[in-house]
């Protein structure tokens, strides 16, 4: 277990983000955290899963945005930036690539920070996703990001956190319009549409689990999410399960799991 010391860190608060970061197998996170998790994997066995497939999504769509040009990237509602995430998939395909990585959450933020600090190529910024104008006027994006050159947006599980009546349509317009044409934009979301009836139980108990760690959980069905890409150009195939979203040739994917149906995924182009 590796966790710096932060003015932030209260070890017996449960956080989010090192929740997560466990789910992934990741070292940054506590007892208390594990415990948590615990709990929510009580009544939604599925769960790590779930979170592996979500990082799998986000492995795979910021490899082919890198293939395609991209080299800078925005991680919105990142969580710790360990564990596979976008600027290691990044810059591993592309030495110069630059990521922003933005959370609200001051744990995940002071955390990120110390795991980025060799890295001159990768920031981490506190801001709310649901404020565009504010989060571009931050320093810090705009000494990292061009935005005169395509971009990259990860919202890899952020509008999971978004309720429509935060307007999430408008929200990833608002995204959409500070792009050049040429940029990406590659979103995930929590959903029970094609869950059994036991696993749409079990998926509102988690959403009641997480209570206490964060003030609420959102899901949407498949044309939810595609309302979201209005104005975009969905890359094949589309709006699909996440661990159906472009796998690679060799991988095994674990149908059996009730996790398989719990997530879309989708990467649009803005032309």
């Amino acid at each position: 277990m590796i966790v710096p010391e932060t003015a932030h860190l209260d070890p017996d608060t449960p956080n989010i983000a090192r929740i997560y970061d466990y789910y992934l197998g990741g070292a940054f996170n506590l007892p208390a955290d594990r415990e948590r998790a615990a709990v929510i994997k009580s009544v939604l066995p599925g769960m790590e899963m779930l979170a592996r497939f979500n990082r799998g999504f986000l492995r795979r769509s910021v490899a082919f945005m890198v293939e395609r040009g991209i080299t800078q990237f925005l991680d919105l509602g990142s969580g710790l930036p360990t564990a596979g995430n976008t600027h290691e998939v990044a810059q591993a395909l592309a030495p110069d690539a630059k990521v922003v990585y933005v959370d609200y959450e001051p744990v995940a933020v002071a955390l990120g920070r110390r795991i980025l600090r060799n890295n001159p190529n990768a920031v981490m910024v506190e801001a709310d996703a649901r404020r565009v104008d504010a989060l571009f006027a931050d320093p810090a994006v705009r000494d990292v990001l061009d935005l005169t050159r395509p971009l990259g947006i990860m919202m890899t599980g952020v509008m999971v956190f978004v309720g429509d009546h935060e307007d999430p349509v408008g929200l990833m317009k608002a995204y959409r319009d500070v792009c050049t044409p040429g940029s990406y934009i590659a979103l995930s979301q929590l959903t029970d549409e094609q869950a059994d009836p036991e696993t749409k139980v079990q998926v509102h108990a988690m959403v009641e689990a997480y209570k206490g760690v964060i003030e609420q959980l959102y899901v949407r069905d498949r044309a939810g999410v595609e309302a979201l890409f209005d104005g975009l150009t969905l890359v094949e195939p589309g709006v699909t399960l996440m661990p159906e979203w472009q796998p690679h040739p060799d991988t095994d994917i674990p149908t059996g799991s009730p996790a398989h149906h719990l997530g879309y995924a989708a990467v649009g182009r803005v032309d």
